[in-house]
């Protein structure tokens, strides 16, 4: 770059005793063409990103961008050329402004430009040039992206590994059979970062500018990516192959389930599918076979609670019920509950789908309604088997209820 002044030379005064007048000129020299004071300094290193977000905003009392939750359709009120054109990426339009993230809050002629064809006050927050870059593709040119993703697991480790089941046996898919295509991977790396994550449900969702996929962690869904438009029903009918649905149908509900190998341990999940004005949602539940069960102090309860959980485990007769909504522990609780009768003269048998835990010592039977082994038959079949303690996963018909 010739020695000329960088379009945002502004930004020195915000810097300063980080960026001297002598370096300032050393970088005129060392800068691209076409690359601004903010690029050229992260580029060569003297300061990052967030240390220039922190500095702008704390001395000119300006708002961060998040830009987790881009409202996509704000595409159609603000022109691909003109975003690129000012470098801005439109966040937010309502009637009467429209709220950006730029890395030059003082450019006045991307605020004048911007208000004339919106028609809208503009209200700017602080997003740094290479998220800017980052986001535009994805709103803009959402193909891009998805290349982009695409290039980033090639040649990846492979993490996740299909496993059929076949009767009571399982067996391994090779790898060019389960991990063949990019959206094939696509699906790999969602599960096993879900895994890893410790979360407890992946959600995959359509939404107008592409499918948001988001992670229960702790209770609290969080959005993890924004995959393009175009990638969302191959992506849904991998998932749908994994767990044994009609990829061709989806104007109805459906219900699967997978087991897949993460880095050699098997994981089941429990694929529910829901047709939605924007197209079909997933849910898929992690189920962590191998997961602890964990002892009735260590649930987090009050000691009084305890003490009258146990007085109540030590009847001989009648019904417990456990109550609460998706992912607040009911199983869990159940099975902490288990574990406290357990031992060699009493005889326990569940019913559930599927089975969350694995534990010795007791009768687990999974359901299998396309086998005809619902809750209600699998009870009948219970109440012949001599029980003394019965655990039901869910009660989703009068019959089991009775």
């Amino acid at each position: 770059m010739a020695d000329t002044n960088f379009p945002d030379e502004w930004l020195a005064r915000s810097l300063e005793g980080v960026l001297t007048p002598e370096l300032l000129v050393e970088l005129r020299t060392k800068a691209q063409a076409g690359q601004t004071l903010w690029e050229t300094l992260v580029a060569q290193k003297i300061v990052s990103d967030e240390q220039i977000l922190t500095a702008l905003s704390t001395r000119f009392r300006l708002k961060l961008a998040d830009v987790k939750e881009v409202d996509h359709s704000v595409k159609e009120k603000v022109p691909e050329q003109l975003a690129r054109r000012y470098h801005i990426l439109p966040l937010r339009v309502t009637d009467s402004f429209l709220e950006i993230a730029t890395a030059n809050p003082f450019d006045l002629d991307a605020e004048k430009a911007l208000a004339f064809a919106t028609a809208r006050e503009i209200r700017m927050q602080l997003l740094a040039p290479s998220k800017i870059n980052e986001k535009l593709d994805e709103v803009y040119r959402p193909e891009k992206t998805l290349d982009k993703m695409f290039q980033k697991m090639e040649g990846s480790p492979e993490l996740v590994q299909l496993v059929e089941e076949v009767g009571p046996e399982e067996i391994a898919v090779s790898e060019e059979q389960a991990s063949q295509r990019p959206i094939v991977r696509l699906v790999d790396l969602i599960i096993s970062e879900a895994i890893l994550a410790r979360s407890s449900d992946i959600h995959i969702e359509p939404e107008e500018g592409g499918v948001a996929v988001r992670y229960r962690i702790d209770g609290v869904l969080r959005q993890q990516m924004k995959i393009p438009r175009q990638a969302g029903l191959p992506l849904i009918s991998r998932i749908k192959i994994m767990s044994s649905l009609d990829i061709a149908d989806r104007l109805r509900p459906q219900d699967g389930r997978a087991r897949v190998a993460v880095n050699g341990q098997p994981i089941d999940l429990r694929v529910s599918t829901l047709p939605a004005s924007l197209g079909e949602k997933v849910v898929i539940r992690i189920l962590d076979s191998r997961a602890t069960v964990k002892s009735l102090d260590s649930l987090g309860l009050n000691p009084e609670e305890v003490e009258a959980i146990r007085r109540l485990l030590e009847n001989h007769e009648g019904i417990l019920l456990v109550t609460g909504p998706t992912g607040s522990g009911k199983t869990t609780t159940l099975y902490s509950c288990i574990n406290q009768i357990k031992s060699e003269g009493v005889n326990i048998v569940t019913v559930e789908d599927p089975v969350e835990y694995r534990m010795q010592g007791i009768v687990q039977v999974q359901v299998q309604e396309k086998a005809g082994l619902t809750f209600a038959s699998a009870l009948r079949s219970i109440l012949r088997q001599d029980p003394n303690v019965v655990l039901v996963g869910e009660i989703r018909d009068r019959e089991t209820a009775q």
